[in-house]
């Protein structure tokens, strides 16, 4: 603690001549007489004070004297650091995931947030200026550094929810942006999930994290997925949650284009989950059905009241149902065991293979190119393997020796569940291609590289299968299954998770997408870069763009199941906790120290100065009031206990009185 003005403290040296003062007055005794009129003619004054006396002090010196102190102290102005609610810039980062639309008795989790946040509006001062920054499955920016308060308000108001997780990375970084030098700057995140290692290294300085929400009960739907297995028909996986605390029952409910198919009865645990396997049959004619699962509470729980759920955005899922796809690949070259034997071992591709590519490619859905020479341009999706000649975009500028591999993409789709530690090559390629990302490389170039050729996905291997152990590890069959699924489209549709990019196959002939969301505007996409962020729950629709002819000729494009995350539908999950300053034991060093601000106590000091000067007076004023309730009480008494039929003898109070 500290003082703001300590000069203050020297009104406490009034305490010396309140002491003298009570050394001085005069005291003259209290005595209580019948009469005063046989001093009424008294002609000589009679000094009854003694001018110094001991020091004896009563109960109303000690309140003054702590009311003289207290004041003191409340003049100096002590104060208190304490974490800054409000600074010269406020930055509002408010949680929009799909958790933060769970239903609080009313309002919901992100209604809470917008409450909380207007609040602290309301204490902004002139001069002070206010950012908002929405986290959602892409961050934005929706008010930057005003000095109105009311622009505050309708910018919290504009704040929707998503269907997704938030990314707080993002946003920490828009928010860090935002920041400008010499001003104090204080970051409030609201949110209802603890933030996660990763983003709190990008937190800003100053970050303030207010949790909002109560742990919820919620059912789920987690998992959705459907294999077809032929014939019309397709096996489903779903799988339900109880994030609840509590035993409850579910009905499970699945539909084939909004027809029942079958309905369950389910008893999950708290916090328990329900895995079931279901075969379902559909119309083999009807290419894109439409699967969905629908999960309700019903009865009560095992405290007797109505069972409930928090959020509704989970209570469904969606899947598509499909014909099995073929995938027409075609191997070109000198012949390759490797090629031929990894790709036929992927479901529904049937591999034909040339010794050199054809002129019409148009049943060709995936063409590989084994160490000849590639067409001038990519016309199909094409997986080139160390071509004696790269198409237009790629060029050979020398060769490598013994090259190493130390960079792995973790985030590609082609590397998902490949292990390329143990891969050795013997030579490569020195390329270089711009208009291609490096998925693997080392420190003499890239040696996997991935991206589109004009409107053509394409997949680059800049090394001979010969030359490398790769094709004889459990990775090499894998990453082929990657790579025909990337280039040519997975043979089922795996529905999509909410607020994640979903990449899309542009077939040749084509020059582009069109996206619908549910019940949203349509989103156009071109064939170089054909990935949008699904980040509504529900299924989106998709066109194809070009000429009509063409269009017409093509197969139907399949809609995008999109699906909520799983990780948001647990409403019980931990909450923010106060994180300690840094620097200090147990502080986490990734987390931003607070900005400080200081809690000045003056006027709660003055309130309690005021409180004693009334308890002073009340105990020097009171006290013949509460002498006359207890004689008045005492007089009662006395007449209660009189003899019936006679009232108090009243004469001798009339002769004490000077009555006759």
């Amino acid at each position: 603690m500290s003082f703001a003005v300590p000069i203050g403290l020297a009104a406490a040296a009034l305490a010396v001549p309140l002491a003298l003062w009570y050394v001085l007055r005069a005291r003259r005794p209290r005595l209580e007489v019948p009469s005063t009129f046989l001093w009424a003619r008294t002609d000589r004054a009679v000094a009854a004070a003694v001018p110094w006396q001991r020091f004896r002090p009563d109960r109303t010196f000690w309140l003054v004297l702590l009311a003289l102190l207290v004041g003191a102290v409340a003049l100096a102005r002590p104060t208190v650091r304490v974490p800054a609610e409000i600074g010269d810039h406020t930055i509002f980062v408010v949680d929009v995931s799909a958790s933060m639309l769970a239903d609080e008795g009313g309002p919901t989790r992100l209604e809470l947030a917008r409450r909380a946040a207007e609040s602290l509006v309301d204490r902004i001062g002139p001069g002070q200026l206010v950012s908002v920054v929405e986290a959602g499955p892409r961050a934005r920016v929706l008010l930057s550094a005003s000095d109105d308060p009311a622009a505050a308000v309708r910018a919290l108001g504009a704040t929707r929810g998503s269907h997704g997780a938030a990314d707080l990375a993002d946003a920490f970084t828009l928010a860090t942006a935002l920041q400008r030098p010499g001003q104090q700057t204080v970051t409030h995140l609201l949110t209802d999930g603890v933030v996660a290692p990763d983003a709190a290294r990008l937190a800003p300085p100053g970050l303030l994290v207010d949790a909002v929400g109560e742990d919820r009960p919620n059912l789920a739907v987690t998992r959705l997925q459907a294999v077809p297995t032929g014939a019309g028909a397709a096996t489903v996986f779903a799988q339900v949650r109880n994030f609840g605390p509590l035993e409850v029952d579910a009905r499970l409910v699945l539909a084939v284009d909004d027809a029942d198919v079958m309905e369950r009865q389910i008893a999950l645990p708290p916090r328990g989950t329900e895995d079931l396997v279901v075969p379902v049959a559909y119309r083999a004619d009807a290419d894109g059905g439409l699967l969905r699962a629908t999960v309700e509470p019903v009865g009560e729980d095992v405290t007797g009241a109505s069972a409930t759920d928090a959020l509704a955005v989970d209570d469904r899922a969606w899947a598509v149902l499909a014909t099995p796809r073929e995938v027409h690949a075609l191997v070109v070259g000198s012949g390759n065991v490797f090629l031929e034997s990894a790709l036929g071992s992927v479901p529904g591709v049937e591999v034909a293979t040339s010794n050199g590519v054809p002129e019409d490619l148009s049943g060709v859905d995936l063409l590989v190119v084994d160490r000849i020479a590639a067409p001038a341009e990519a016309r199909v999706p094409t997986l080139y393997v160390a071509p004696s000649q790269p198409p237009t975009g790629v060029t050979v500028t020398g060769e490598l020796e013994l090259p190493a591999l130390t960079f792995s993409d973790p985030a590609s789709e082609l590397l998902a569940d490949v292990d390329l530690s143990q891969a050795a090559f013997a030579a490569g390629q020195a390329v270089a291609a711009p208009a291609l990302q490096a998925i693997a490389s080392g420190p003499s170039g890239p040696l996997v590289l991935a991206g589109r050729l004009g409107p053509v996905p394409v997949v680059y291997l800049a090394f001979d299968l010969l030359q490398t152990n790769l094709p004889l590890q459990v990775a090499w069959p894998v990453f082929v299954a990657n790579a025909v699924a990337w280039l040519a489209g997975p043979p089922a549709t795996a529905p999509a998770t909410a607020g994640t990019e979903a990449t899309l196959t542009v077939p040749p002939g084509a020059t582009g997408l069109e996206v619908t969301p549910p019940g949203g505007e349509p989103v156009r996409l071109d064939a170089v870069s054909p990935q949008v962020r699904v980040d509504q729950v529900g299924v989106w629709t998709v066109a194809y763009i070009g000429p009509e002819d063409v269009v017409d000729r093509l197969p139907a494009p399949r809609p995008i199941a999109v699906n909520p995350d799983p990780a948001e539908g647990d409403l019980a999950r931990g909450r923010p906790e106060a994180a300690a300053p840094a620097g200090t034991p147990g502080a986490d060093p990734a987390q931003p120290e607070p900005a400080e601000g200081r809690r000045v106590f003056g006027r709660e000091l003055l309130a309690a100065v005021l409180v004693l000067l009334l308890l002073e007076w009340a105990w020097t004023h009171g006290v013949r009031p509460l002498r006359w309730l207890r004689g008045r009480r005492s007089r009662r008494v006395a007449g209660a206990v009189a003899p019936r039929g006679r009232g108090p003898d009243r004469s001798a109070h009339r002769e004490r009185a000077g009555v006759r």
